[in-house]
């Protein structure tokens, strides 16, 4: 499982690649965020150009942008992202294959597609998106919860939301976040991870816990921790894996929504 970190500062993203982070996030995304984020202890980031530009020194072509999708504004900033040397470019929100057939368009090949399904309409399209030449699906619980009403976070892992998107989706694909195997709150990781690996996982995102539970120097350890684990849960039998969904579906009902902020809830930016 390939790990993914957002970050803009270069000398913590070049430490990470050097320990085995597969690639760094540099986030334009803002337009309307704060609005469609109301009252939410969420990450709104507001990268610039400088920032991808320092990230593609620091780290090469291990670079990746998040845009945003607003009319008017998804076609410069793929272009953009392009010229300034993200090699994949990611596109938020989406609600229909028109919209990702239009930044595939706008990139003409010059960087991969990444998609963040984190809306009903996204949800329900991944028998489309499989059809596609798509780098790799994220799916972002936080906005997905705001979109879809529903009254928990991880939810969509026990419900069967994302068992019935994985099912027609089979392309490069990650959920919630990672961070050390025995970190996490309220949620530990490792069960997490262990949803993770049962939906066939491919990459993970870094959650916002992971440069306090990794600083620099402890990023090589923590990699290797979370490799390991990986490769345990992977290699579980059946009814352990059906053990770990259920000791999942016990601790989120064990858990209780703080009032807004939810910062104990946060995972992935």
């Amino acid at each position: 499982m390939d790990v993914l970190l957002f970050t803009h500062d270069p000398d913590y993203a070049t430490a990470a690649v050097a320990a085995g982070v597969h690639a760094i996030v540099v986030d334009w995304e803002w337009s309307g965020k704060a609005e469609r984020q109301a009252g939410r202890d969420t990450q709104i980031n507001q990268g610039t150009d400088r920032d991808l530009a320092t990230i593609r020194r620091a780290v090469g072509e291990r670079v990746i942008c998040r845009i945003n999708n607003a009319p008017g504004r998804s076609h410069d900033e793929c272009r953009r992202a392009v010229a300034l040397g993200a090699s994949e470019v990611w596109l938020p929100m989406v609600r229909s294959v028109a919209q990702v057939e239009a930044c595939l368009r706008s990139l003409d090949g010059g960087a991969r597609l990444g998609i963040m399904a984190e809306t009903r309409e996204a949800l329900r399209l991944g028998r489309e998106f499989d059809q596609l030449p798509l780098a790799r699906v994220y799916i972002g619980l936080h906005d997905y919860r705001i979109d879809s009403g529903n009254p928990g976070l991880f939810d969509p892992l026990v419900d069967g939301t994302i068992d019935r998107f994985r099912e027609h989706y089979r392309g490069g694909f990650a959920v919630a976040g990672v961070t050390h195997p025995a970190g996490g709150r309220p949620l530990p990781q490792r069960l997490l991870l262990a949803a993770m690996v049962r939906l066939e996982a491919t990459f993970g995102v870094a959650r916002r816990a992971f440069s306090a539970d990794l600083p620099a120097h402890a990023l090589p350890d923590g990699l290797t921790a979370i490799r390991r684990e990986v490769g345990r849960l992977t290699a579980r039998p059946a009814s352990e894996v059906a053990a770990d969904h259920a000791a999942l579906a016990a601790a989120m009902a064990g858990c209780i929504d703080p009032p807004e902020p939810a910062g104990a809830l946060a995972c992935a930016p």
